[in-house]
């Protein structure tokens, strides 16, 4: 098994987010207590034609274990890609996940994410298909994260048909493809699908903090909890579960603290991204701007942060020059962190 899991301790994961789970992020959240991560989606075709994008971004820093996700619209593709990236980042990488649950149309439209849920059962297109055809292909665990129909009775038995196709694991967003990321993620059908299968089962949708944590474990008993768009520009997210699991309350902070918590997990942020040599594949500024979110002044911030460089025109610059644009860039941003960080503490001391 890629993970230990344990029924008395409920495991934290980091859903795999395009445009997010790059290396430096992902070992934050790894600091910041996440069980484990996964990479941000690395597109089969683009990786058998020769695309940097997996050797760029696919990697885990200090050999942390990890998962890699795989996207794609076939077989036939996934099952080339899912070996080559296993030989390129074996031993560290643990587990490949196919992604059966992206919902963004510029992923549905070419046949891959949630498109592949619409495949016949016993097609040679249908989920439980390439899971039996990456599974042959590699040496290590596969998983799949799916998404859910309308109908349980068919989502469960998509469920059993990935088990018996060979899936380690089962994630489960619980919602369908048309909803994308609206309403409530329905964890009654996740609950359901514990309970027939053997096999793990990660509960992914709304889990966003200490009392929806507990929910999700009350009404679902699942083996993992994964954390998505909770954890965009928010890695202190784990540290705030992790205290919740171990102590069972809500670990007591005044917004300075967090305020506070929040920029240093920028500034490590930050300086992953330069140490590691990942400027030029990250936008700082929206991450940076992710990072305030409900923070004190995040709007004033975002403000500030906008009129950064706004003349520079990175079209135009080489990936070296990006980098040290961004890094340029990311040491006034930080400065606009620290600066509302300690504003924020100056009140908070004089309303004591």
């Amino acid at each position: 098994m890629f993970y230990d899991f344990n029924p008395k301790k409920p495991a934290l994961f980091l859903a795999p987010m395009a445009d997010v789970t790059n290396p430096a992020f992902r070992l934050i959240a790894h600091e910041c207590g996440a069980d484990f991560t996964y990479t941000e989606m690395i597109h089969s075709d683009g990786f058998n034609h020769g695309d940097p994008y997996a050797k760029n971004r696919g990697f885990s820093i200090h050999d942390i274990p990890y998962g890699i996700q795989i996207v794609g619209s076939n077989a036939e593709s996934i099952s080339k890609a899912a070996s080559g990236l296993e030989e390129l980042f074996s031993p560290t990488v643990k587990v490949l996940d196919i992604n059966m649950g992206c919902p963004s149309p510029p992923i549905t439209k070419t046949g891959c994410g949630a498109a592949l849920l619409a495949s016949d059962f016993g097609s040679d297109s249908h989920p439980s298909a390439i899971v039996r055809s990456v599974c042959n292909a590699v040496s290590m665990p596969v998983t799949a994260k799916i998404r859910i129909y309308k109908d349980s009775e068919k989502t469960i038995r998509l469920a059993k048909s990935l088990e018996d196709a060979g899936c380690a694991a089962l994630t489960i967003h619980g919602r369908t493809k048309d909803q994308m990321y609206s309403g409530n993620a329905n964890w009654k059908i996740i609950a359901e699908i514990k309970k027939e299968l053997s096999i793990p089962v990660i509960l992914n949708g709304d889990v966003r903090d200490e009392k929806s944590l507990q929910s999700a474990i009350e009404q679902t008993e699942s083996d993992g909890f994964m954390v998505g768009r909770g954890a965009i520009g928010n890695p202190g997210i784990f540290r705030r579960l992790k205290y919740f699991l171990k102590h069972g309350e809500s670990k007591s902070a005044c917004p300075a603290d967090e305020f506070e918590e929040r920029s240093l997990d920028l500034n490590s942020y930050f300086s992953y991204l330069d140490r590691f040599d990942l400027y030029s594949f990250v936008n700082v500024r929206a991450h940076a701007q992710w990072f305030t979110t409900g923070l004190p002044y995040s709007r004033e911030m975002r403000l500030k942060i906008n009129e950064l460089h706004k003349e520079v025109k990175i079209r135009n610059l080489s990936d070296e020059e990006l980098s040290e644009e961004r890094r340029t860039l990311s040491i006034e941003i930080a400065n606009i962190f620290n600066e509302y960080a300690d504003k924020c503490k100056k009140e908070s001391e004089q309303t004591i």
